[in-house]
């Protein structure tokens, strides 16, 4: 038996992993457990075990910290969907060594392994803080309902006198609102909360602008309407490399916001966006959509036209500004170009260049003619094509795009 390591498989859980160096045949050479406690231990073992070998793990909750170590000592690490591998393992028999067995042989048989992004170190830490800031803001929100909840419950209602009753107008009606004992001392107790963690996310802010500053890709992203500095630093840290999508439209699947197509046998189940995606990114993606729409004239248009075609669903008109973004996020990254509005109809048809209308002759020619083909004109679909006639390719660029840590 070839007793030459090919693959090392983990199998990883809190407090251990499984591994089982496994060779080129797929024969595996043993079985040890190792005890993620001593991590001087735990290199030993890998580079004893591994040989140069690739080691493979799934995407769990706990892989960064494991994959470093892998590549500390001069390994490579692989990390699987845990998704996917577990459709593929479903009925089968499953304990710790079969589980690592299995990652073994999907890594062996080449294609079928179903690898995703490893975020290095500093993409992971530009994730870790504009997903603690969202967190917080998030918390801010629910205590700032529940406060607006409890002057409901009491019947007061301060509308008509402020706008906004977190600003220092606001504050000073509540000071001034006439409430017992109990009221007010639940009040001050969540306006404390709110102020806490107002300046927590301001703490969170004043390490994210220096840092988007040195990035000479934030000016490019900010130059795009609706796309502020908190969401290009966001867009940024999910986004990673961009050089792993091939194209726009791997990215707008990656972000969730292409439409992608589901139909088996004469059912057609349409086209729906969301499913296996990056959902952070997905909600910057969204939320830039909102601020397009009210600071560009294009974005509008495009709005208006998908809202008007689909008037039982006005979300998708969001969607599409979205998709838009995040293509031409894609585009001026590539090309290391900021954005620039494009003329409007009006302008493009000013008097000074009025159009042409073609004779009745050339009118009745061209309805005779069949349609024109225009050379590089890619598949009539709702999607754009990738150069190659598959609109759905950028689909499967999605679904390995990224970690289960990372979305």
């Amino acid at each position: 038996m070839d007793e030459s390591v090919a693959v090392l498989p983990l199998d990883i859980h809190k407090r251990f992993s499984v591994a089982t160096p496994m060779n080129r045949d797929g024969e595996v050479l043993e079985k040890i457990r190792v005890e993620h406690g001593d991590q001087v231990a735990m290199r030993a073992q890998l580079v004893e075990l591994a040989q140069g070998a690739d080691v493979v793990m799934e995407a769990t909750f706990n892989w960064p910290w494991i994959a470093d170590l892998v590549q500390e000592v001069g390994l490579t690490a692989h990390l699987a969907d845990p998704r996917e591998t577990g459709r593929m393992r479903k009925n089968r028999p499953k304990s710790d060594r079969k589980d690592a067995i299995f990652l073994g042989k999907l890594w062996l048989g080449g294609a079928i392994f179903p690898e995703v992004y490893l975020a290095p170190p500093p993409v992971r830490s530009m994730r870790a803080l504009c997903r603690q800031r969202l967190l917080l803001v998030r918390m801010r929100t629910a205590q700032k309902n529940n406060i607006h909840g409890q002057l409901h419950r009491l019947g007061v209602d301060v509308t008509g006198q402020v706008s906004d009753i977190f600003s220092p107008k606001g504050r000073t009606v509540l000071e001034a609102l006439q409430l017992d004992e109990h009221g007010r001392s639940l009040l001050e107790h969540k306006l404390t909360v709110v102020d806490i963690l107002t300046a927590l996310i301001d703490e969170l802010q004043d390490h994210i602008l220096p840092e988007l500053a040195q990035d000479p890709r934030a000016a490019i992203l900010t130059s795009i309407p609706g796309i502020g500095q908190i969401l290009a630093y966001t867009m940024l840290a999910e986004m990673g490399e961009m050089e792993r999508f091939p194209h726009r439209r791997a990215l707008a699947a990656y972000a969730g916001v292409l439409p992608l197509e589901r139909e088996s046998g004469d059912k057609d189940f349409g086209r729906h966006t969301g499913g296996p995606c990056n959902h952070w990114l997905r909600w910057a993606a969204i939320e830039a959509a909102t601020g397009a729409v009210r600071g560009s004239a294009s974005m509008r248009s495009l709005h208006s036209r998908v809202k008007a075609r689909n008037k039982a669903m006005p979300g998708k008109a969001r969607v599409a500004v979205a998709r838009k973004l995040m293509e031409l996020v894609h585009v001026l990254l590539t090309r290391g170009e900021t954005y620039t509005e494009p003329p409007s109809r009006d302008a493009a048809s000013s008097p000074s260049q009025p159009r042409r209308r073609r004779s009745r002759r050339r009118r009745r020619r061209a309805r005779g003619r069949g349609p024109r083909h225009v050379a590089g004109a890619g598949p009539r679909s709702g999607h754009a094509s990738d150069g190659h006639g598959h609109p759905n390719r950028a689909s499967q660029t999605a679904l390995s795009a990224d970690s289960a840590a990372g979305r």
